[in-house]
């Protein structure tokens, strides 16, 4: 959801492989790979604490600078919105049965679409 300067990592405490995606996310951190809207990679981590029955706080940690965001799952979608120096990003993942997320994403006027996976470790 970054450049590489600002690049992501998400991990979720390792736990059982569980066969829904509902049942698949899960609260703890996830290792994050990911490419801008300009082609450049990044790599880091985020973690993921619940604040209700569908909804989550994140904080990524890339390239030394955290990120916070906050989001709501229906349980095969999470979507995401964050903030990283003053400028608004949103970001929208796909839950695989493994609990990995596969997501787009876009942040500033500018717009663009950047890509982003998510492993729980």
């Amino acid at each position: 959801m970054m450049t590489a300067a600002a690049a992501l990592v998400l991990g979720v405490a390792g736990t059982a492989v569980l066969g829904t995606p509902a049942a698949a996310q899960r609260a703890g951190f996830y290792a994050v790979e990911g490419m801008g809207g300009d082609g450049s990679r990044y790599t880091g981590a985020v973690q993921f604490t619940p604040t209700g029955p569908q909804t989550w706080r994140l904080s990524w940690r890339v390239a030394g600078e955290t990120i916070n965001g906050v989001g709501v799952s229906n349980g095969k979608t999470l979507a995401v919105a964050y903030t990283q120096g003053g400028t608004l990003g949103t970001v929208l993942y796909e839950i695989g049965p493994d609990g990995s997320m596969q997501g787009i994403w876009t942040a500033g006027r500018e717009g663009g679409l950047g890509t982003e996976r998510l492993v729980p470790r």
